[in-house]
C-alpha cells in the first residue's frame, strides 16, 4: 500500500542517520571554535537527536516487519549504530538536568567572591557575565550553600606553587599565576564539545594561616550539571591531601 515497502523504510533510516550523524558533527565543530553563542548550536544538537530517534523507529520497523534477508545489513547496522550514538546521550542529558539548579558560577566566598583579571581578556561578547547581582547570590546560597573555603596551615606564599601545580597537573590551561596577589586563573576544556569552565583560585592571609577560595564558571550554558562545585570540591580535597592538613 501507497509503494510503501521494508526495504525502503530501511533505507530511509539510514539517510536519516547519516543527516543526523552530519548534523551533529555541525554543531561540535560550532561548538568547539565558539563561531556563536551557544544556543544555536545546542539546538542542532536537539535537532540531530530528532532526526536520530526517527532513523531509529524506522530502522527497528523496517527489522520487525520486513524480512531480514532482503536487507542491505551494512546499511542497517550503521543506521542503529549511528542513530543509538547520537540520541541516548542527547536523552540522557537531558534526563541529567532534573533537578540541577539554573546556575552555571559557583564559589567558596559570596560575600568576598574570588574575581577574574586575565580570563575576562580571553572571553567573547557571547559568553556568560561574571557580574553577580544579589538576586544570583542569594540563589547560590540557596543551592550551594555548603561551599565553603579550605584553611591550611603556614603563609600564602609556602602553599602558591602547589596551586600551580596542581592546576597544571590538572590539564588545565594556566591563564595567570600573580603570586604577590595570591590568585591563579585557568580555564578547563572539556574533551568532546570543547566547553570551557574558567577557574579562580585566592589565597588570602588570615592570621598567619592560608585561606583558600575558589570560583569556577561556565563560559556558555545556563546550567552546569554541577560540574563547577565537583571541580572545586574535587581540588580542594586534592590540595589539602597534598599539603597534609
Amino acid at each position: 500500500m501507497f509503494g510503501i515497502t521494508a526495504i525502503g523504510v530501511a533505507s530511509t533510516g539510514y539517510f536519516m542517520s547519516l543527516a543526523a550523524a552530519a548534523l551533529f558533527a555541525a554543531s561540535v565543530i560550532m561548538l568547539r571554535f565558539a563561531f556563536t553563542d551557544y544556543k544555536l548550536p545546542v539546538l542542532i544538537v536537539l535537532i540531530s537527536s530528532l532526526v536520530a530517534f526517527v532513523a531509529l523507529l524506522l530502522t527497528l520497523g523496517a527489522l520487525v516487519f520486513g524480512q531480514f534477508g532482503q536487507m542491505n545489513l551494512p546499511r542497517v547496522i550503521i543506521a542503529l549504530v549511528v542513530s543509538v550514538a547520537i540520541f541516548l546521550p542527547v536523552f540522557l542529558a537531558g534526563r541529567a538536568l532534573e533537578g540541577v539548579p539554573t546556575i552555571n558560577d559557583i564559589m567558596t566566598d559570596t560575600d568576598n567572591p574570588p574575581q577574574f583579571e586575565v580570563v575576562p581578556t580571553l572571553r567573547k561578547q557571547f559568553d556568560n557575565s561574571f557580574e553577580l547581582s544579589e538576586k544570583r547570590l542569594a540563589f547560590h546560597r540557596k543551592h550551594y550553600g555548603d561551599m565553603k573555603p579550605l584553611n591550611l596551615d603556614g603563609a600564602p606564599d609556602t602553599h602558591f606553587g602547589k596551586v600551580v601545580a596542581l592546576v597544571e597537573a590538572r590539564g588545565w590551561k594556566l591563564v595567570a599565576a600573580d603570586k604577590t596577589k595570591g590568585t591563579v586563573e585557568a580555564t578547563d576544556t572539556t574533551v568532546f564539545f570543547g566547553f570551557k569552565d574558567d577557574i579562580v583560585v585566592r589565597l588570602t592571609d588570615v592570621n598567619g594561616k592560608t585561606r583558600v577560595d575558589m570560583r569556577s564558571a561556565s563560559r556558555q550554558g545556563q546550567s552546569d550539571y554541577r560540574v563547577n562545585s565537583k571541580r572545586i570540591n574535587a581540588f580542594l580535597d586534592d590540595l589539602k591531601a597534598g599539603v597534609g592538613n
